[in-house]
């Protein structure tokens, strides 16, 4: 199995990763080698294989466009971006644990609407979700 599928496409990459939530954002495997699945998605994602940093990039700032769709930009993922109610062309209330797992899902914002279909709904095991949550919002949401 190619754990690295995605990964080695994402530039600047960390050499070894320190959390299992880590591993996941980056390659799309855990370290029991469970690769979670896309459901839908991005065009370029579907066709390369990838990852939340695929779309998202190494340091979550997001910005990636989503071709052919190019007014679809990728938003951050860093704790900040999802901690805070803001405006940055994706007005979106505060996530919490409960309503990113939601969105990593089911494609569900946590105003209870639907994100963009160029998000892909993400299939995985209960473990694998709490550890990609925990490593998206920080250690504090454990």
């Amino acid at each position: 199995m190619d754990t690295n599928r995605g990964w080695d496409s994402v530039e600047n990459a960390p050499s070894s990763f320190t959390s299992e939530g880590e591993r996941l954002y980056f390659t799309g495997v855990s370290n029991s080698g469970e690769r979670i699945r896309p459901v839908g998605g991005h065009h370029h994602m579907q066709m390369h294989g990838g990852s939340c940093a695929t779309c998202h990039s190494a340091d979550k700032q997001g910005g990636a466009i989503m071709w052919p769709r190019f007014w679809v930009v990728a938003p951050a993922l860093t704790e900040e971006a999802l901690e805070q109610e803001h405006n940055d062309g994706h007005d979106h209330a505060s996530y919490d644990e409960s309503s990113l797992k939601d969105a990593i899902v089911n494609g569900i914002g946590p105003d209870g609407e639907p994100l963009d279909d160029t998000m892909p709904r993400w299939r995985m095991s209960e473990e694998s979700l709490n550890a990609l949550v925990h490593y998206l919002l920080g250690e504090h949401s454990h």
